[in-house]
């Protein structure tokens, strides 16, 4: 009986051990794959919204360095408008200092003129009569002076003044 007893005892113990462990991870496992796929979508928006970030950021930075370059550019400008409006006014000093020059000058040749004027001698005469032209000549050309503009101006003052130093030069000749 004892045998009986020991082998009832272990076949009991065989079914036990046999029927005890029921697998019930098929409850779970359709949780977890929704659970791991929702872990990968949100860890996805995650990064999409960090590389967002991230972008805005570096923009944000742009913008403001662009802001920045923008207003030292509009401060350079108005210094630069400053600076013309000064270098127009002393352009325009100097222009009217050349004509105040050039007026006094033409006062000579004119004051000139007449002393030749006075001589009656036919060599002199002659003289005048050619520098008379020249000088009519001249009139018309400081005439323009205010109409010329700042490009051609160089060339209309070396203009001016070789042909004073020419008409001055002949009427020295003639005067001797």
């Amino acid at each position: 009986m004892r045998l009986h007893r020991t082998a009832w005892v272990c076949a009991l113990l065989l079914a036990t051990a046999s029927c005890g462990k029921k697998d019930n991870s098929s409850d779970t496992d359709e949780a977890t794959e929704e659970l791991k796929e929702a872990q990968g979508a949100a860890s996805a928006r995650r990064q999409g919204i960090v590389a967002n970030e991230a972008d805005i950021e570096r923009d944000k930075r742009t913008v403001i360095e662009t802001q920045k370059e923008l207003a030292e550019k509009q401060a350079l400008l108005a210094h630069q408008r400053e600076e013309l409006g000064s270098a127009q006014a002393s352009l325009e000093a100097a222009r009217t200092a050349y004509g105040n020059a050039v007026a006094a000058r033409f006062a000579k040749l004119e004051s000139a003129l007449a002393t030749l004027a006075t001589r009656t001698d036919a060599a002199s005469a002659d003289a005048r009569a050619g520098l008379q032209a020249r000088r009519d000549q001249l009139a018309a050309k400081l005439a323009t002076m205010r109409t010329t503009t700042d490009p051609g101006w160089a060339e209309y003052t070396k203009d001016v003044d070789t042909t004073f130093d020419a008409i001055e030069h002949d009427l020295q000749a003639a005067n001797r």
